[in-house]
């Protein structure tokens, strides 16, 4: 049996002697026993237990309750318990039809041998262990893949709104070329200065000539201390003011 799993098997027989004589097999497999001596009080038990059943081991013959009516409730309340039925030879046409629509996993005769019956549970056990694992592994990789679902449908918003930013930033810069291209074309800067300057009356025609050769010179050498920090050649002063 796999480390990890506390097994709990459930004893059901009105008689006690045997319910002990299983409880004693049971702990030879490493399972803690349960004993109920009715059918009614093992439904009970069971609909009031909070810890998970790995087995039921339930006699067939009862006075309340026949071992198939309450194996077949037993299913519905805990349909991943293993559910061994122990019978008499007489009484096995009679549980084949409950073998055959799975409220019992397996039947055992009377009189048992008690190794082969200590082997029948421990097989029992390592097949409700096999079941959980797969519950456990399925519910596992179901939140896996709703949890990569949700990634996907995050990351396709995330895209979607990153593509509607791009063509957004596009048409600005189309927007900002086209206004540039307008803009050379058509401002003529130095009028509007020249225009400015008169209203104000602030230079004459003369003086604003001279301010623009100052600007310029400015400009000039701005950029000539620019270029020379990038490794360009630009005239020197004694060139400009001979141009001048």
């Amino acid at each position: 049996m796999t480390k990890g799993f506390n097994h709990t098997i459930l004893i059901v027989d009105d008689e006690e002697k045997i319910g002990k004589a299983l409880g004693r097999l049971i702990k030879k497999a490493g399972a803690r026993s349960v004993y109920a001596a009715s059918g009614p009080q093992a439904l009970d038990f069971i609909q009031k237990s909070e810890n998970p059943l790995s087995m039921i081991l339930s006699d067939q013959r009862m006075p309340e309750m026949e071992g198939t009516q309450f194996l077949e409730k037993a299913k519905t309340i805990t349909p991943n318990t293993v559910r061994f039925l122990i019978t008499g030879y007489a009484d096995i046409n009679a549980v084949s039809g409950a073998v055959n629509q799975g409220a019992v996993h397996r039947f055992i005769t009377k009189p048992w041998d008690n190794d082969n019956l200590l082997e029948m549970i421990k097989s029992g056990l390592q097949y409700y262990e096999l079941v959980v694992e797969n519950q456990n592994l399925f519910a596992l990789a179901k939140k896996q893949n709703t949890r990569l679902y949700s990634l996907s449908q995050e990351l396709n918003q995330k895209a979607a709104a990153h593509k509607r930013e791009i063509v957004r930033k596009e048409k600005q810069i189309i927007q900002l070329e086209k206004r540039l291209e307008k803009g050379g074309y058509q401002a003529d800067y130095f009028t509007q200065i020249e225009k400015l300057l008169g209203e104000n009356q602030m230079f004459n025609k003369d003086k604003i000539v001279l301010c623009y050769q100052a600007v310029m010179k400015d400009f000039f050498l701005k950029f000539k201390d620019l270029a020379a920090r990038n490794g360009f050649f630009m005239p020197t002063d004694n060139e400009l003011n001979r141009e001048e």
